[in-house]
């Protein structure tokens, strides 16, 4: 498969791109592209119940109250897959990968479930930790900077709910229609990202968690934007992003509802010929990192605010990758699925039988590697992270 990243002209392209992120949609097909969530289409809204789990990711959560995921919250991989498919053109390599390091790092990997939300029962009940979900994954599948939410050692280890005021800061970004472009969201993860540096002694940026809120601000543009034959592109409303983030009320009075975030009625997703997969999303990291450099950084504050410190990424990958080479291209994206990986194995002590579980990861990672045409990495070196603060705080759940 072609290296998309690596193709991309003229970087950064920003206020040049459209919706569709840097390869157009250059197509609207109606039929193919509605969302049906109207009454008895199997996909109309439920607000969530008591049991089912909800957390700090406004697609997912969408995705579960429609029944594109499970409604209680607990996908597999296969239903991960079909599900951000249909609900939002999501590619499935890309897809099946994240679902594999949530149930690995977060989730269980025995009967091969994550949660969307927090902690849930595994199939071998108290014989093991109980999974935390991505709610309670810091520094492992989420992270600090994330787009309406506070860092978590800033809101007493919450980092799932949403802040109203940060919302706030979002939505008056909006240009004089009304709409969000990549490029907005992109400034908005640069400012996001400062606030953190300079108010969070525990600021931390891990190899995979680290670049989650970089990635998730393009997902607002490339995943909720609504499509039609004159905008094939996408466009961003107001009211489509408050239907998405649950978030009710007139600008000046606005009102977060927990759990009930929803896929507007007649909304478009992106069309099935241009999905949005690793290869788009390590495009569109490039493009940030060739703006905002600072943002897609691994390393963070050492105790006070504003002492951001970044690691040796050649230390810690035997020189596969160096300060300037980690910006070009994919390798950004290359070496976060490639920590993840290998945090893998500690994550399984305890399980008697691990060979099934690196077999799976090896089948859902490997492809996405491999369409990121990325250079192989045989060392880790994860002391690198000891001397930061927040690379240890991981909050519990209540």
């Amino acid at each position: 498969m072609r290296n998309v990243a690596r193709q991309i002209p003229n970087l950064p392209l920003s206020q040049n791109e459209g919706n569709s992120g840097p390869i157009p949609s250059t197509g609207f097909n109606a039929a193919e592209q509605l969302v049906n969530v109207g009454a008895g289409s199997g996909h109309q809204y439920q607000a969530p119940g008591s049991g089912d789990k909800r957390g700090p990711c406004p697609g997912l959560n969408a995705a579960a109250n429609h029944g594109f995921l499970p409604r209680n919250g607990l996908p597999t991989i296969a239903q991960t897959v079909s599900g951000l498919g249909a609900a939002y053109g999501f590619g499935s390599e890309f897809a099946a990968a994240l679902a594999v390091i949530a149930i690995t790092l977060t989730g269980d990997p025995v009967g091969q479930k994550w949660s969307v939300g927090g902690p849930f029962t595994p199939v071998l009940g108290g014989l093991l930790s109980t999974p935390g979900g991505i709610s309670y994954s810091h520094n492992t599948y989420e992270s600090d900077a994330s787009i309406v939410r506070q860092d978590a050692y800033l809101n007493n280890g919450d980092a799932s709910s949403l802040i109203v005021s940060q919302f706030q800061s979002l939505l008056s970004k909006a240009n004089s229609d009304g709409e969000f472009t990549i490029d907005i969201l992109r400034q908005h993860n640069k400012q996001k990202h400062d606030y953190s540096v300079n108010t969070n002694p525990y600021f931390f940026q891990a190899p995979f968690a680290g670049l989650v809120p970089p990635i998730a601000h393009h997902f607002v543009i490339n995943l909720m934007s609504n499509h039609s034959a004159d905008r094939p592109q996408g466009f961003l409303t107001k009211d489509v992003l408050k239907s998405f983030f649950a978030v009710s009320g007139p600008d000046n009075a606005l009102i977060w509802n927990p759990g009930q975030e929803r896929i507007p009625d007649n909304w478009y997703r992106r069309p099935s010929s241009n999905p949005y997969d690793a290869a788009r999303a390590g495009a569109d990291v490039a493009i940030l990192a060739t703006r905002f450099p600072d943002v897609v950084r691994f390393g963070g504050n050492t105790g006070t605010p504003n002492s951001f410190v970044g690691i040796d990424v050649g230390d810690v990958t035997g020189g596969v990758y160096n300060a300037q080479t980690l910006l070009q291209g994919n390798n950004a994206l290359c070496f976060a699925f490639q920590a993840a990986k290998q945090a893998v194995p500690s994550a399984l002590e305890g399980y008697s039988v691990i060979t099934p579980i690196l077999t799976l990861v090896n089948n859902n990672i490997n492809p996405v590697l491999s369409q990121l045409a990325c250079p192989a990495l045989t060392q880790f070196n994860q002391s690198a992270f000891n001397q930061y603060p927040g690379a240890s705080y991981k909050p519990s759940p209540p």
